[in-house]
């Protein structure tokens, strides 16, 4: 076992590293647990065994999921890094409300074990309550689960840092969430690099349009103008297909994924890009995909799930226009009922550019 490993609060009392394995096995024994609950305890297992890697499935953002070793050592030296950026230590709390299927989840679960802070988990669900008094130190989540909490008494007042991952935050969700006390933080990873690699404060008087790469990470772009990633807690450097602005050394603005790239008229548009642009102008989420058009090669079009009548999206576009160059203008908007997520709660874009074809096809 790694001796930088040092246990957890487990509810309501620390349990030393060596101690956690019968722990977990009779916790498991003694009690009928949802299964959400075995897998945290099955993860702490795991963890604590001797192989050298765990097995972790990619999120499958732009395509079908894939099996990827991390090993251990990466993962706390990754956890590591993080308690310090957040001065994290014994004493401190962290709040678990994301499955362990994926690896942000997981990480929750490492950095308490190399600082022995507390960890309360709860189930993970599109909307986790958390009903207790406690006050955590730590807490991540994905935008979805954010955005469902918003609504109701004091979403986040028992949370002092949350770090939001996983997919892209929308403007509009970014606008609600800079009223709040608590340090907000956008983060950049990916299972490949033991979750984030950077954040970008999206409140306070540090908030900033740009990602800081964490201590020990150098970034750079390829000749495609996407993201590398040189970490010193990694194997290998990782070459990735996120489109990036470099502002500094260690800061970068992110453009999109070039997965993504929309080609209209021989222009290329990334459609986060513009995501953001026509959602500080016209105050809704929506989504911008391309799909097949004869003179075009491929049009854009603006998916919302609000409803609107036929002068609403007149309106809409008109507002547009003068505010954009006009190739980036949609040609047409479509209405869905909800926007397709793949199950990692990010939205699954592949599905979306589908079902925009067929609403087209049908108008």
């Amino acid at each position: 076992m790694d001796p930088l490993l040092r246990g957890a609060g487990i509810y309501g009392k620390f349990i030393s590293a060596g101690e956690l394995p019968l722990f977990c096995l009779q916790k498991m024994k003694k009690a009928v647990l949802p299964l959400w609950e075995q897998k945290i305890l099955h993860f702490i297992l795991d963890f604590l065994d001797p192989a050298e890697h765990i097995v972790q499935e990619s999120s499958g953002t732009t395509g079908l999921p894939k099996e990827i070793h991390l090993y251990k050592s990466s993962m706390i030296r990754s956890a590591l890094q993080t308690a310090k950026k957040f001065t994290l230590e014994k004493g401190h709390s962290a709040l678990l409300c994301l499955p362990t299927d994926y690896i942000a989840g997981k990480m929750m679960i490492v950095r308490a074990l190399v600082t022995g802070m507390d960890l309360v988990w709860i189930e993970p669900s599109a909307c986790p309550v958390y009903t207790g008094n406690k006050i955590f130190d730590l807490c991540a989540m994905v935008p979805l689960q954010v955005y469902n909490l918003i609504g109701r008494e004091r979403p986040f007042s028992c949370i002092k840092n949350l770090l939001i991952g996983g997919s892209e935050l929308s403007p509009e969700l970014e606008n609600h969430l800079r009223k709040f006390p608590a340090h907000i933080y956008e983060t950049f990873g990916m299972a490949e690099t033991c979750s984030h690699i950077a954040i970008r404060r999206i409140n306070g008087r540090n908030a900033a349009p740009w990602f800081t790469a964490m201590p020990g990470i150098n970034i750079s772009a390829d000749p495609r103008g996407c993201l590398v990633i040189d970490a010193s807690f990694l194997t290998h450097r990782v070459i990735t297909n996120d489109v990036i602005e470099i502002m500094r050394k260690n800061r970068f603005v992110w453009k999109g994924r070039i997965d993504n790239l929309i080609n209209s008229g021989g222009i290329k548009i990334n459609p986060e890009h513009l995501e953001k642009m026509i959602v500080e102008i016209l105050g809704r989420e929506l989504y911008i995909v391309g799909i097949p058009d004869i003179k075009l090669g491929q049009k854009l079009v603006m998916v919302t799930t609000q409803p609107c009548l036929s002068r609403e999206k007149k309106t809409m576009l008109d507002a547009l226009r003068g505010k954009l160059p006009s190739h980036h203008i949609p040609v047409e908007i479509i209405v869905l009922n909800s926007f397709p997520r793949n199950r990692a709660l990010k939205i699954d874009r592949a599905r979306l550019r589908e079902e925009a074809l067929k609403r087209a096809m049908k108008s």
